[in-house]
């Protein structure tokens, strides 16, 4: 699913077109509500209020040009307070949620950049990374010599099932491995290696790529099993 808010310039914001979606209403209807937002603080004289934080943007879609804003936490609050019903709340929490979520995140990879000992297990990681990539692309070309056609998104695929056992949600900006904690770290690696040797060890039993995939993921069910950490997901779809 398309994650609900976005980074830019260090900054959390989300789209107008993406509240219009979740909260079920016409692009424009959402444009017209944030403009009468606009037009009634222009109106109030004298506030000691930061001004609500929504920037014009132009999108486009199927050759067609259209207005757009991009809104921060506090703005989309405001706007999204008018908005009724269960469903209407929920959606108001589930935004809510991504925002302080994705602000946590940035935190997090700042006071990262600082800490020696997180940068040494980074490092680390990156030596994993690279031996969990060379299986991977040796396991593209034992499904492609079986006949898969789209092998090469194996490389997704397998990178995916690591975050997903974890419950770790990837965005394009900050870059994942670069807001987890020490022991998120750590957990990561410890899956990585589980999936290389997992591909390995069924490609030489001879499997099928597919089965091969499947069995990937089951392995990695088994490990967090054996962390023994809560709310983790039991199927990794």
């Amino acid at each position: 699913m398309k994650q609900l808010v976005e980074v830019q310039r260090g900054e959390v914001f989300c789209d107008s077109q993406m509240v219009a979606d979740k909260f079920d209403h016409k692009h424009l209807y959402i444009v017209g509500a944030i403009e009468k937002l606009l037009s009634r603080e222009a109106k109030i004289k004298g506030s000691t209020s930061l001004p609500l934080k929504f920037k014009e943007i132009e999108r486009e879609y199927r050759g067609q040009k259209f207005k757009a804003y991009l809104m921060d936490r506090r703005a989309f609050t405001a706007l999204a307070m008018d908005f009724k019903g269960e469903r209407a709340f929920q959606w108001r929490l589930d935004f809510i949620d991504a925002f302080f979520e994705m602000e946590r995140r940035i935190i997090t990879e700042e006071a990262n950049k600082k800490n020696i000992t997180w940068l040494g297990q980074r490092e680390q990681g990156k030596l994993v990374r690279l031996t969990t990539t060379d299986a991977v692309k040796d396991f593209v070309e034992y499904a492609t010599s079986q006949g898969s056609q789209n092998a090469q998104f194996y490389y997704k695929h397998i990178t995916q099932a690591c975050y997903k056992c974890l419950q770790l949600i990837e965005a394009k900006r900050p870059k994942l491995r670069d807001t987890l904690d020490m022991l998120q770290l750590n957990q990561l690696m410890m899956a990585e290696v589980v999936a290389e040797r997992s591909i390995r060890k069924h490609m030489a039993e001879g499997e099928h790529y597919k089965a091969i995939f499947t069995l990937v993921k089951q392995d990695l069910e088994r490990f967090v099993d054996g962390l023994m950490i809560p709310n983790l997901t039991k199927q990794i779809e």
